[in-house]
């Protein structure tokens, strides 16, 4: 079946986006005959946009005010603390930065432009291959019409399986004969089929307010992550987007695959399980349906130059004007993001004042809002009970993320006990503290796992996966799919960087299999 269509007259934009020929042939049993050209990837459905005032992006976003019919007015829904207490060293201190956004219970939401890197190489053949092709029929069922997907194979070479198209029950069969063409053979070349994915991010004639790459792989290429970096640099796309990766089985690379994804703030899945892939796609897409802001800057500063640290490596140093900042090019609801710094205010001195900065755009106006708050930090104060015990909960976090990453590098040069050393030194150091808390003990039992993770063979085989995972879930405060959410009411606990809708949309793939066992056996 052959189909071709034009955006010519039907295009609202026809002054300001050039009429184009849509040539693609889709027949069953066949890959899809499609423009492999990058400067014909301008090919991408239309939708309704209004064309906002200026957003420093020169984007067209949709408005569906899908926020405002809910009532969630965005200014009212976040909310910037700041906490601090002294820490056990004297003169030194630990301030926490919370931002805190509300729930939403939503039943429309902004549109999704989705791409997604499938890797098809000869590793990836037999059951790897079924479940993945499974899991995206799946992911199609709980998109929108107003989302839009675009499908890539790769292997050695990459291929363009869809345009950039709308997820509307006329294109489903496309996006089926599609995935049912994937088929496993040659190597792996990740940089390559990224390159392809951010070349239509960028020519894109249209764009939904919410954009994401998925890059699914078994494989490593070396050298990827830095080409890929490039790739991002060089196209320049002014408007936000995330990466989140999956890497399948012991032979992916998480380097690669967690700095890929770290360099667009988005999450390492390691799947372990394959028959769990399709939970981590859910997970993934409920983050991305939960955006309701996007843009955010955070500044913080100090009067008398006492920040000692802060932690995670995103943030940026102004030398000139003493301030470190972070950027977040999404913000979703129902979730917390609390970082933490480290002062040293003596206790000779009389206070310090710290002072956040906020800015951030709403997802569906594209207004700006912007919050400021400050704190005294006095250093001879005790900080309240409940108020330690919420700072030192986050510091340890923090700190076993780090610890986390010096293991990894630890157990990459061979020194196996010198990683196990180091976690066993921070558990000693959290079990003194005798903190009181549902975070520490899942830091503290996280730890423990970390010690068998640094075994040599454990290391070699899947340890080395699981520790670049446990840095990224505790200093991001990220979800960690399958390994995390259990239906086990003791296990709920380990599910505290999720938001609802994550966990709806995990539950409700589960409900979905149950009831239809036949139509989802693998």
């Amino acid at each position: 079946m052959g189909n071709q269509c034009t955006s010519g007259d039907n295009d609202p934009y026809i002054n300001t986006t050039k009429a184009i020929i849509i040539n693609e042939e889709f027949i069953e049993g066949q890959r899809p005959m499609i423009s492999q050209e990058h400067s014909k990837f301008n090919d991408d459905d239309a939708i309704d946009v209004v064309i906002m005032a200026d957003t420093n992006y020169g984007r067209k976003s949709l408005s569906q005010n899908y926020m405002k019919q809910a009532n969630y007015v965005l200014q009212d829904n976040i909310q910037l603390k700041l906490y601090y207490c002294g820490l056990p060293i004297q003169g030194t201190q630990a301030v926490l930065l919370s931002i805190q956004t509300k729930n939403q219970t939503i039943t429309t939401r902004q549109g999704i432009d989705l791409i997604c890197l499938i890797d098809h190489s000869g590793s990836m053949s037999g059951e790897k291959m079924n479940l993945v092709k499974k899991s995206l029929k799946h992911l199609l069922r709980m998109l929108q019409p107003h989302d839009r997907l675009c499908l890539i194979e790769f292997d050695d070479q990459n291929y363009r399986l869809t345009r950039l198209m709308k997820v509307t029950q006329e294109n489903m069969y496309k996006f089926m004969i599609a995935i049912d063409t994937i088929e496993a053979n040659g190597s792996t070349d990740i940089g390559n089929a990224m390159k392809m994915a951010l070349s239509i991010l960028k020519h894109r004639r249209f764009k939904n307010p919410i954009a994401s790459i998925f890059l699914l792989s078994d494989g490593e290429d070396e050298g990827a992550a830095g080409r890929v970096w490039n790739d991002i640099q060089s196209k320049n796309i002014k408007e936000p987007f995330t990466i989140n990766t999956f890497g399948f089985g012991r032979d992916c690379c998480p380097k690669i695959m967690s700095e890929i994804a770290h360099f667009k703030e988005g999450q390492f899945y390691y799947i372990s399980d394959i028959q769990k892939i399709d939970e981590c796609f859910f997970e993934a897409l409920g983050g991305q349906a939960s955006v309701i802001a996007f843009n955010t800057h955070i500044t913080i500063s100090c009067k008398k130059n006492t920040i000692k640290k802060v932690y995670g490596d995103k943030w940026t140093l102004n030398l000139q004007e003493q301030t470190f900042s972070i950027y977040q090019p999404q913000l979703q609801f129902g979730v917390r993001k609390d970082f933490i710094v480290e002062t040293a205010v003596p206790l000779g001195m009389m206070d310090e004042i710290i002072t956040v900065k906020m800015y951030t755009d709403s997802v569906e106006t594209g207004e700006r809002f912007t919050i400021e708050q400050f704190i005294n930090i006095l250093p001879n104060l005790v900080a309240e009970q409940i108020v330690f015990q919420e700072v030192m909960s986050h510091y340890y976090r923090v700190q076993s993320a780090e610890i986390f990453r010096n293991a990894l590098n630890f157990c990459y040069n061979l020194q196996y006990q010198q990683a196990q050393q180091s976690i066993i030194a921070l558990q000693q150091q959290i079990y003194q503290m005798n903190l009181n808390n549902p975070m520490v003990n899942l830091v503290y039992l996280d730890l423990q796992s970390g010690l068998r993770y640094c075994d040599q063979m454990f290391f070699n085989q899947e340890g080395r996966h699981y520790l670049t995972q446990l840095y990224m879930i505790h200093m991001y405060q990220q979800p960690r799919g399958i390994e995390i959410v259990s239906n086990d009411p003791k296990m709920q606990v380990t599910c505290v960087y999720q938001n609802e809708l994550q966990r709806q949309y995990i539950l409700q793939l589960r409900q979905t299999k149950m009831n239809n066992p036949d139509q989802y056996q693998y």
